[in-house]
């Protein structure tokens, strides 16, 4: 086949764009996570739309602002109340005394260690199991450490005002403009495409807002949920916020979430309650908390997720599933968060361009 000017200019060009996009890699997520908060508050803005005082509707750029700036308030006021318990909880389990945590855990961990030598599982050099997990412990939560820890987020507020700022000003116009960045889009579309370009854009617009305003109801629900049930099985105010915040925030992430939230829940249950009795009172207490998330877990998972995700996704669990495991090989966990709204877009475009396919058929027909 031969290659003419075209071919090789727009080959060169793509080329140059994909090595700029490249460097340029901070620009990229300020306007992913600006496009992501507009999507989040285009539902609220559309129904600002509607209002009218005295058959007047309110000027574009003043619901941008405003729904910005109780964005950003909400988030500045939570952090106002949470970022104090959370550094409180932090140095209380720094300073734990860790002989006592050897003590606890000693006869418990040798039992275990003994079960999985036997099992030959664990080599004779780890003799002493506990000593070895209190070392760890010492070396994670090492009041040097964190001093050094929160000395180093201090140092990257300047970037995080600057990013909060860029982020605003784009989120700004994508909210005053609904169809600015199809618009810009557009521009690099040839007009033989532009139509089908603009039906696939205003449907992946629709369904990634239905997606994002999903993912923060359930955050939510999970975050009353956890705090509500950890309130209930005996924790304290601040220890049950910081859990269900930890789990809202986790319960992004597909599958592997909800693991790390009650693995970080079972160590801060049994160091919170270090000085009782490991199995009069520890334990029940960690049975408690573990049923707690079981609980949330299943709820969410059973009538939750598929409740609000059912009008967004519109895809089987399994397939689903397997989307996620890919992403999640190829990228991480990145990759598992951004599993979703990535096949949703894919399957858009699909249904759009290559419906003649069988296999595009299967997998968009009940889109």
């Amino acid at each position: 086949m031969k290659l003419n000017k075209t071919t090789i200019l727009i080959t060169l060009l793509s080329g140059v764009f994909i090595v700029i996009a490249y460097f340029l890699w901070k620009l990229w997520v300020y306007i992913i996570v600006a496009s992501v908060i507009s999507l989040i508050l285009n539902p609220l803005n559309i129904q600002l739309k509607k209002i009218r005082i005295k058959k007047i509707a309110i000027p574009a750029f003043l619901r941008a602002s405003f729904l910005l700036f109780t964005f950003w308030f909400i988030l500045f006021l939570l952090a106002y109340f949470i970022f104090p318990l959370i550094i409180n909880e932090i140095y209380n389990l720094a300073s734990v005394n860790p002989q006592i945590l050897n003590e606890k855990i000693s006869a418990p961990i040798e039992n275990i260690r003994k079960f999985l030598y036997s099992l030959g599982l664990l080599s004779q050099e780890y003799s002493n199991l506990s000593q070895f997990i209190v070392n760890k412990f010492l070396l994670t939560f090492n009041i040097a450490n964190i001093q050094s820890a929160f000395s180093n987020f201090l140092s990257t507020i300047i970037d995080l005002l600057v990013a909060i700022f860029v982020i605003t000003f784009i989120a700004f116009f994508f909210l005053k403009d609904e169809k600015l960045f199809m618009r810009t889009l557009l521009k690099f579309i040839p007009v033989s495409y532009q139509t089908e370009v603009k039906h696939v854009l205003i449907c992946i617009s629709k369904m990634l807002m239905r997606y994002f305003s999903g993912v923060v109801a359930d955050m939510l629900i999970v975050f009353c949920l956890v705090s509500l049930g950890m309130l209930i099985v005996g924790c304290n105010i601040s220890t049950s916020i910081i859990l269900g915040i930890v789990a809202a925030i986790f319960n992004i992430i597909p599958y592997v979430g909800p693991i790390i939230s009650f693995s970080i829940g079972m160590i801060v249950g049994f160091l919170s309650n270090i000085q009782f009795d490991i199995y009069d009172s520890i334990l029940p207490q960690m049975l408690y908390m573990a049923l707690v998330y079981l609980t949330v877990n299943i709820i969410d998972a059973s009538i939750i997720q598929p409740y609000i995700y059912s009008n967004a996704i519109k895809a089987h669990p399994l397939e689903i599933f397997l989307v996620i495991l890919a992403a999640g090989l190829l990228a991480g966990v990145i990759g598992m968060m951004l599993a979703i709204p990535s096949y949703m877009a894919l399957r858009i475009i699909a249904k759009e361009f290559f419906y003649q396919f069988y296999i595009v058929k299967n997998l968009t027909k009940n889109m």
